[in-house]
């Protein structure tokens, strides 16, 4: 799928939705994760998505490189694991470590924060400046499946406005991926 048009219920300019989720590495992470970073990344993922899949190099990579320049993020996989087994807690565990996440990887189990962030696809960023203000929604690069095919680094490019004390622009695009797997 590809998401065309920005969320009606959340919008940029918003701040970050209150959240408090378990993680991979047995922690709890919430919105105050965030308090001391230079900019904020939320991003929805799953295990099993071919886009994710194709995208997941770039996207712990770029993590990984901008930890020390203040980037925090924090990764949200709210599939409903009935329909999608692949993408259970335990099967997200085993997914952090293999891949060796530099971010937490976070179970969102009754979908309330991917309501609260008006998600629809994985992955789906949204990014916050250091204010907490939401200012960039998008998707990793512009190939998600197919890292061959990449020509554009969408979120790079918008994390580097940021960190050069700029807005990105445009501050929306599509994120394209799998619809998120909502609960019957």
């Amino acid at each position: 799928m590809e998401r065309v048009e920005p969320g009606e219920r959340y919008t940029l300019g918003s701040a970050m939705p209150e959240f408090s989720l378990p993680g991979t590495d047995g922690n709890t992470y919430t919105q105050e994760y965030f308090s001391n970073a230079s900019v904020s990344v939320v991003v929805f993922t799953c295990n099993h998505c071919p886009y994710v899949k194709g995208s997941d190099q770039e996207l712990l990579s770029l993590l990984h490189d901008y930890q020390e320049k203040g980037v925090k993020a924090v990764l949200i996989s709210s599939n409903d694991t009935v329909q999608y087994p692949d993408d259970s807690f335990e099967h997200m565990k085993q997914k952090a470590k293999e891949l060796e996440f530099p971010a937490p990887y976070c179970f969102d189990e009754s979908q309330e924060v991917a309501r609260a962030f008006d998600a629809q696809c994985t992955p789906e960023c949204f990014v916050f400046d250091d204010t907490g203000t939401y200012v960039f929604h998008g998707s990793i690069n512009d190939s998600p499946r197919d890292p061959a095919g990449v020509r554009t680094h969408v979120l790079k490019e918008a994390l580097d406005s940021l960190l050069q004390g700029k807005k990105p622009e445009p501050a929306w695009t599509p994120a394209r991926g799998c619809s998120i797997k909502w609960k019957a």
